[in-house]
């Protein structure tokens, strides 16, 4: 049977760096081996692309790994804008005419026989929706975080942002043949919002563990017990617990010479260079997402800091869960789906944010027992969570709806 191809916008594709392009050239370099081949529409220096060839079947290509000491200074929280919420569908709605023109003449060229949006931005579901209405072709949406029922940004939408948006999504979800949401919590909190849709219309295909995260040749270990936290801090996670953390080892008598936490971005209100906590704390050069296992098994226990979500599993989630070491998880508000991912895999410690002082308990019990512990997952809750799975999701999806 020849493959049959499905369009597939993706506003984020590498080389884009994006957290959103790893899941699209994930997804595009595995469909093939399941029947499907994808039509990738991108942006580029703000224009649309059409990859017709978008992605081995592998991750995204390895780049240079390399670990480059910075200097501990505090800076701004990044995020998103403060006006992007109050933008209704934000600032990619200008681009979404641009990307509609893509569209009609890459079916017109290509004949395929679905369209498939990565979303956000959540304009351009206003661009597939056109492109599957006007060609008669099955619309699948895959909504890596929710829109309007999302319980992080939701509340920070005005009146007017609401007022446009709800009813758009609302339409949409009526229209799409299958929506895909990224956790079990948001694809319920999707069925009670919209009840008037078939509660099967919704599905869950969650973010997976890459097959190649370990291809990457090792890199040498850190010089003393390290904590890796190999994340971004942001508008909705916060530094707060990694640098009271910090100040908690201080505080019992742990020096730099002893221990260490390295950060891949730059904590807002770190401690002041006199304090001693400060001397505990490096922050490195982020590196390609294809180093990010090297990177990991590199240091001695890896730290973890949860969104203010209990509708998100970030990726980074999947990587940790992978390596073999130690995990403490911070956790911004409850969320059970987190707490089951690690416990089902005995990959570490979830806490609440303000439990410092049980985290530092954690980290002192390894640091006596030496460097490197290990802390082997669980291979059959961790099987149900790999690439090969998910993309078996999706295809199923596509082979039912078209």
């Amino acid at each position: 049977m020849p493959p049959r191809r499905l369009l597939y916008l993706c506003p984020e594709f590498p080389p884009s760096r994006a957290t959103g392009a790893i899941r699209a050239v994930r997804f595009a370099g595995h469909l093939p081996a399941r029947g499907w081949v994808p039509l990738v529409l991108t942006l580029r220096d703000s224009r649309p692309e059409l990859l017709t060839d978008p992605a081995p079947a592998s991750d995204a290509p390895v780049g240079p790994v390399r670990r480059v000491p910075l200097p501990l200074r505090p800076r701004a929280e990044a995020g998103p804008p403060r006006h992007s919420e109050w933008l209704p569908f934000g600032e990619a709605l200008a681009r979404v005419p641009a990307m509609i023109r893509a569209g009609h003449a890459a079916i017109r060229d290509h004949a395929p026989e679905a369209v498939m949006l990565n979303a956000p931005p959540n304009a351009f579901c206003l661009a597939a929706a056109r492109l599957a209405r006007a060609h008669d072709l099955p619309l699948i949406l895959d909504l890596r975080d929710p829109w309007m029922p999302c319980d992080q940004r939701g509340p920070r939408r005005p009146v007017w942002t609401r007022a446009l948006e709800g009813p758009a999504e609302r339409r949409l979800m009526q229209r799409a043949d299958a929506v895909i949401l990224n956790t079990e919590r948001a694809r319920d909190a999707y069925r009670a919002w919209y009840p008037q849709v078939p509660p099967d219309r919704f599905h869950v295909i969650r973010n997976a563990m890459s097959d190649r995260l370990f291809d990457s040749p090792p890199m040498a270990p850190f010089p003393v017990f390290t904590l890796l936290y190999p994340g971004s801090f942001g508008q909705y996670v916060s530094a707060t617990p990694v640098v009271e953390l910090a100040r908690e080892l201080a505080c019992r008598g742990l020096g730099p010479e002893r221990v260490r936490i390295v950060m891949t971005d730059q904590p807002r209100g770190g401690p002041a260079p006199d304090e001693p906590a400060a001397a505990l704390m490096q922050v490195i050069d982020r590196i390609p997402q294809a180093g990010m296992g090297a990177l990991m098994q590199s240091a001695d226990m890896l730290l973890a800091v949860s969104q203010r979500s209990s509708l998100r599993l970030p990726l980074k989630t999947f990587d940790l869960l992978q390596s073999t070491r130690p995990v403490i998880v911070f956790e911004q508000v409850p969320n059970p789906e987190l707490q089951a991912l690690y416990a089902e895999a005995r990959a570490g410690t979830v806490l609440r944010a303000d439990q410092v002082a049980r985290a530092a308990d954690i980290v002192c019990a390894h640091l006596a027992q030496g460097r490197h512990p290990e802390q082997p997952r669980d291979r059959a809750a961790l099987e149900p969570l790999t690439l090969a799975r998910a993309t078996d999701r999706l295809a199923a999806i596509l082979n039912a709806v078209c």
